[in-house]
């Protein structure tokens, strides 16, 4: 086959190739993406516009093949002669617009480009005669598997008869420069201007992804609660996929959640990453597995606020991949941004109590050496006035609050009780508004078991209430908030003697 082009001239087997700088073609060849950008796995529409420039008396031009080569990982694409009945256009000012289906083949060698060899292609049918004077403009769709740039690199015309087989390549962007899209429409072939740079290229971008998730998740949640959650995924595509989903938290290490799979196997949970101060979880990983066309799968998920109040990042991923495609990895990611707040806060008042009950007598001696031996030292009574007020932005039910004891001195004793005037307006619990107070009273008796240890004792307290939500069902969290130590001091005042 003899070769001419627009390069330097070289030998290759039995074709020859001559480097020619040509100003005027017989048969011109143009190209054009149908848009300046598209993304993966979506039709890309593409035309090549052949013109022929023959003088009026010569015979129609019939051409064996068209082969189109780019640089960017789509396949080469070749488009063969084959004769139709429909009469050529008698015009060149508007091309015939036909519609090539393309389908899986190969490169034969006596259509390779000097330089290429036998490879796969796309190979489509069209005729390719054309009268002196005409243009054909050849539409066909496209599908990119990888993002990038694409850009046509060269269009080989072939033209085989019984004497000789001519092939031109054209290589310079100038040539294959093509400035309209010509469509087919009911009133004749209309045009869309693709601009002064023409559509020689197209920039990919990875596949959009046509799997939507569906969260139910607030804004801002609660320390030490439990939340539960149902996340939906539907299937948008045109295609079955298969879906596994990843989720973590976001955020300072050792405060963030950690985000749990509930299924009916077992919860499947990401685990802490001591290691890493800003990402201190790794991705729960769970497979769904396949999900028809249209159709929608749920799945149970739950993690447990700590108690220290913070902010995260709930990351959501859906990772998966087409049926027909599964060299296409796609991924949908959800982002949402959760603020974990204190339910409450809490102010606390001690007060000394009178002591209605007489002063142990320091001549009153017991001789009993038994481990279950009362308290005999002196005795304090403390109140304790709190003030709890609700940070939550909405009702929440108290089921229970307490003054718990952390730590006392050493041959300490110390007992506490609810002396509120209603500790419990309800048989059961009681709701707190947001912004709304709460004030138990505690009575605290600290008591030391020798009447001789005059030492001072620290006290050790914080508050605990157990609360929930008030919709049906919710799960009860407790809450612990820190109380001021109280010193108390054994030394003064001191009963020798009583009447």
């Amino acid at each position: 086959m003899l070769y001419v082009c627009d390069q330097s001239p070289f030998s290759h087997g039995d074709t020859r190739t001559y480097g020619l700088r040509l100003t005027f073609l017989v048969v011109s060849t143009t190209f054009g993406f149908g848009s300046s950008q598209g993304n993966v796995g979506e039709l890309l529409p593409v035309q090549v516009v052949i013109t022929s420039h023959a003088q009026a008396s010569t015979a129609p031009i019939v051409l064996s093949h068209i082969l189109i080569s780019f640089h960017g990982g789509l396949q080469d694409v070749k488009i063969e002669h084959q004769a139709r009945e429909t009469p050529p256009s008698t015009s060149s000012r508007r091309p015939d617009v036909h519609d090539v289906t393309l389908s899986p083949g190969s490169i034969t060698s006596d259509h390779c480009s000097p330089g290429a060899s036998n490879r796969k292609c796309l190979v489509g049918t069209c005729d390719l005669a054309f009268s002196p004077g005409t243009a054909k403009a050849l539409s066909f769709n496209l599908i990119a598997k990888d993002p990038g740039v694409i850009r046509v690199h060269n269009i080989t015309s072939g033209l085989e008869t019984d004497s000789f087989s001519l092939g031109h390549v054209v290589s310079d962007a100038e040539y294959m420069h093509q400035l309209d899209f010509w469509l087919a429409s009911p009133g004749g072939t209309s045009r869309r201007a693709a601009g002064n740079k023409g559509l020689n290229e197209i920039r990919i971008y990875p596949k959009p992804p046509k799997v939507r998730i569906g969260l139910p998740l607030k804004k801002e949640y609660l320390t030490d609660e439990s939340v539960s959650m149902e996340v939906e995924i539907t299937n948008e595509e045109d295609d079955d996929v298969e879906v596994t989903l990843e989720a973590r938290f976001l955020g300072q290490a050792n405060l963030v959640p950690v985000w749990t799979w509930i299924t009916d196997e077992r919860p499947s949970s990401s685990s802490e990453d001591p290691l890493n101060d800003k990402q201190s979880t790794t991705a729960s990983e769970l497979r769904l597995g396949r999900i028809i066309q249209s159709a929608s799968h749920k799945v149970k998920a739950a993690f447990e606020a700590k108690s220290i109040p913070t902010e995260a990042v709930l990351e959501i991923k859906a990772l998966y991949h087409i049926l027909g495609e599964p060299n296409t990895p796609v991924s949908k990611v959800l982002t949402h941004e959760v603020i974990f707040d204190r339910p409450f806060e809490a102010n606390n008042d001690f007060q000394p109590c009178i002591d209605p009950e007489p002063w142990p007598s320091y001549f009153d001696t017991h001789d009993s050496n038994e481990e279950d031996e009362p308290a005999k030292g002196l005795r304090q009574i403390w109140q304790s006035n709190i003030r709890l007020a609700s940070f939550a932005t909405e009702p929440l039910i108290i089921k229970h609050v307490e003054l718990e004891v952390l730590d006392v001195g050493e041959d300490t004793i110390c007992n506490i009780s609810n002396i509120s005037a209603t500790p419990n307006p309800t048989p059961n619990a009681f709701t707190i508004s947001p912004k709304d107070f709460h004030e138990p009273q505690f009575q605290i008796i600290t008591q030391k078991c020798d009447l001789d240890d005059r030492q001072s004792t620290t006290l050790q307290l914080r508050l605990q209430i157990h609360w929930r939500r008030t919709h049906a069902n919710a799960p009860i969290a407790t809450t612990h908030l820190p109380i001021p130590s109280l010193l108390i001091p054994f030394g003064e005042p001191r009963v020798l003697a009583s009447a």
